[in-house]
């Protein structure tokens, strides 16, 4: 698919489009004397309050203003010195990723530029240089708000125009970015980027790669709305995260969370005192500063930086509904009076037939009506059907629908064929992330950092994964490790030029199977009693009992399979490069990525039954359990392969913009963007 998009300022001719390749931010400003005649050629520096290196440094033009560009995210201090004034600081700047902070007109004294003036000011919230919108979560609000699970989709929703679904905080999700709503427009159109390149799996849309844990984060920052050319991709939302990084001190720290249900109050009411289990157990630690490394870092003046962190989460928490609807026991004995209802079979002419409704006839003798309705047949009489017929697979299936003890459950209101067996499911999470990185402040013309990120995830359900069961037979786990890592280098090549280049590569795979310590025997189709020859043995990697429902409450034991895998990768290049010439400033960019993504499709790995009552089956009795239990099914299928998809697509974008400082008050932004996205193959 071809696109060309065109862009010019407040003049949208585009609406989304909303993704960038960068993560450095720009620090500007007008220096006038005190008449108001603009100065140049005076030397601006912008330094690192954290690092203490001086990251950026330039110079006022003919017109007076100056730019820092493709500074990390930071606090800076910048000081402008010429001949004949006082040297002027602004300290205590927080310059955020994709920023443009204007300082407006700085008026410099007259003086020897031995003495300074320093200032201490807040930076305006509101961005006059740009028309992007934005909204920045800071470093001190990611780590001291209090957060019910310490999710980042919690300080989202405390931005403008963000709205969840979700009823709760505590979500102990896998890395998902779909679950919330920014303006209007879908989750699955939500952009993640870390460390400046692409963090989202696009094998969904819906979850990141790795998702670093909170006390590793240097800020979130959303951007909604009036992009520039420079961002592209899905017409979603941009949210971009960063990572922290070393400073000139070592500074560390350690931190655990716990939730556990032995800290609550009783529930209102509530005469059982017992309490469903939930236990939340986050720890981890932080450490940073500097890399003394001989000339190239020297213990006295350092440039060289590393942040490393830490952090394991344990938890599980109840999910599901308290109480689950099984078969009476007096079923489980061919027994099935339980199926009668009070009310006669009526033909379609409105006859009494003689039966009441529920009655279970004999195989190859029900009697159906136009339209298939059955209408009678020879019955079993008070719907008891002899052992002596049952098939012989039929003890096997009874054995996997005993799991629970049942003796003494109330009945289901409405239906005595069923009991109401108490059952809380319990969901297990366990994760491990770490995250190391790495600064090396070359020069003041040249900044690179190295970022390496990794989570590893394992969720746990007893009553199996992504497809429920009615009994925990078949408990599942799902893990789904994943690693980011990102390179970016800053180059400012003359002192209107300058190009940043960053490579991001991220991997993750996926596998469903059985939870470890399963016992055999709950699942293992030759441990259960079951004696069949299965159309495509290879296909059941766990030889587990046949897919069947039984017709009565919950009694649907499909599932999903195990051995289920799959993997992604993506590669991502991008450059950027900006110019500035009097009022304006150019920029071009060129953004690669190729995605290698691979999968199993969901496949029956164990023979599927079908004992529905059926026009098709000679031999139906009128009722699919009836039809279990003597073997009686209409079909049998199960997948002829199992099979695994590599599916490839590469997209290739490139953009050129301008931003024209018109006058003081009158900023001009316009441009074009070209994106191919590739076809998918395999």
């Amino acid at each position: 698919m071809l696109m060309n998009r065109i862009l010019i300022c407040g003049f949208l001719f585009l609406l989304g489009a909303k993704s960038t390749w960068a993560q450095t931010g720009t620090i500007q400003g007008l220096l006038l004397d005190p008449q108001g005649a603009v100065i140049p050629n005076a030397r601006i520096t912008a330094t690192d309050e954290a690092k203490q290196v001086v990251a950026r440094e330039g110079a006022s033009g003919a017109d007076g203003r100056f730019y820092l560009r493709n500074l990390l995210p930071s606090r800076y201090t910048v000081r402008s010195e010429v001949t004949g004034f006082k040297a002027l600081e602004r300290t205590g700047l927080q310059l955020d990723q994709n920023q443009i902070m204007d300082l407006g007109s700085l008026t410099l004294e007259v003086g020897a530029t031995t003495e300074s003036v320093t200032v201490t000011a807040e930076v305006p919230l509101v961005e006059t240089s740009t028309a992007n919108k934005g909204f920045v979560v800071s470093s001190r609000q990611v780590t001291e708000l209090s957060l019910n699970g310490r999710d980042f989709q919690s300080l989202i929703k405390t931005l403008p125009g963000v709205i969840s679904n979700d009823r709760s905080d505590f979500r102990l999700a896998f890395n998902n970015t779909d679950a919330f709503n920014v303006n209007g427009l879908r989750g699955s159109n939500n952009n993640v980027f870390l460390d400046g390149t692409i963090n989202t799996d696009v094998g969904a849309n819906d979850g990141q790669y790795t998702q670093i844990s909170l006390d590793a984060v240097g800020e979130f920052k959303v951007q909604t709305s009036t992009f520039n050319a420079e961002y592209g991709r899905n017409p979603g939302i941009l949210l971009s995260i960063n990572t922290k990084s070393g400073g000139r001190d070592y500074h560390g720290g350690a931190y655990e969370f716990v939730r556990n249900n032995a800290f609550d109050a009783r529930v209102p009411f509530d005469t059982t005192g017992t309490v469903a289990p939930l236990r939340f157990h986050q720890f981890g630690a932080n450490i940073g500063g500097p890399i003394p490394l001989f000339r190239l870092s020297p213990r006295s003046d350092p440039r060289m930086f590393f942040f490393f962190n830490f952090e394991g989460t344990r938890a599980k928490r109840p999910i599901g509904g308290n109480f689950i609807d099984l078969p009476h026991p007096e079923l489980l004995t061919g027994n099935l009076s339980r199926l009668y209802r009070d009310q006669p079979l009526l033909t379609a002419g409105g006859q009494n037939t003689g039966f009441r409704v529920g009655q279970i006839f004999r195989p190859g003798t029900v009697v159906r009506e136009t339209g298939g309705r059955i209408i009678g047949g020879d019955p079993y009489l008070n719907n008891i059907i002899p052992r002596s017929e049952w098939s012989r697979n039929a003890p096997a299936f009874l054995k996997v629908m005993s799991f629970f003890d049942v003796t003494g459950d109330p009945g289901t209101p409405g239906s005595p064929e069923q009991v109401r067996h108490p059952y809380q499911q319990q969901y297990g999470f366990h994760k491990d992330a770490e995250v190391v990185r790495y600064d090396w402040a070359i020069s003041s013309k040249l900044n690179f950092f190295f970022r390496w990120a990794d989570d590893s995830q394992r969720e746990t359900q007893d009553l199996g994964i992504f497809a429920t069961l009615p009994s925990p037979i078949l408990p599942q786990y799902r893990k789904k490790p994943g690693s980011s890592w990102s390179w970016n280098l800053v180059n400012v090549i003359s002192p209107n030029v300058t190009n940043e280049f960053i490579f991001g590569y991220n991997r993750l795979t996926q596998v469903v199977d059985i939870t470890d310590g399963t016992p055999q025997d709950r699942y293992d189709k030759t441990s259960l009693g079951f004696n069949l020859t299965e159309l495509y043995a290879d296909v059941n990697l766990r030889n587990r009992f046949p897919r069947f429902n039984c017709g009565v409450g919950s009694c649907n034991y499909a599932g999903f399979q195990s051995g289920w895998a799959s993997d992604a990768r993506q590669f991502a290049w991008t450059d950027n490069l900006a110019f500035h010439r009097g009022a304006h400033t150019f920029k071009a960019g060129v953004f690669f990525n190729m995605n290698v993504n691979g999968q199993q499709p969901t496949w029956t790995d164990a023979p599927n039954f079908n004992f529905g009552s059926n026009p098709e089956n000679p031999r139906d009795t009128g009722t699919t359990f009836a039809n279990m239990l003597l073997g009686n099914y209409t079909s049998v299928s199960e997948t002829n392969g199992r099979f695994y998809g590599k599916f490839r697509f590469f997209g290739l974008e490139w953009f050129l913009q301008d931003s024209w400082k018109v006058n003081r008050k009158l900023t001009l932004e316009y441009g074009i963007r070209w994106a191919y996205m590739g076809p998918t193959y395999t």
